[in-house]
């Protein structure tokens, strides 16, 4: 990954991160805590994956992958905007289920018996 890459990828994260914080998101499907996690942005800028995380039950993370699908033409112009380049990157949206397991994990610890 170049540092361009990187440097933008950083950007978008941080950018979307913004968006939804700052409730840019109207859809009640939204819900739970979304955090993004990363973003894989491809060598060309052509198209950035964002990983995001949802605290919640699986219908709350099923509603919410479909609340961003439904609003990523919206945070991708904002993106767009706010960054300032040529082309903005195509934003694909992919739960990051690594938070989501680590909890699995520590619940599972948590219920071992102490000797």
């Amino acid at each position: 990954m170049s540092i361009r890459t990187r440097r933008v990828g950083n950007e978008i994260q941080k950018l979307v991160s913004e968006l939804i914080d700052a409730g840019a998101i109207r859809d009640p499907r939204v819900a739970g805590m979304i955090s993004i996690t990363g973003v894989d942005v491809s060598p060309d800028l052509k198209s950035a994956k964002v990983y995001y995380s949802v605290f919640g039950k699986q219908e709350e993370i099923e509603s919410t992958a479909q609340a961003l699908e439904s609003a990523s033409g919206y945070i991708q112009s904002e993106v767009g905007t706010r960054l300032g380049i040529k082309f903005t990157p195509h934003l694909r949206f992919v739960f990051d289920s690594s938070i989501a397991y680590g909890d699995h994990i520590e619940r599972i610890l948590d219920e071992i018996p102490d000797e």
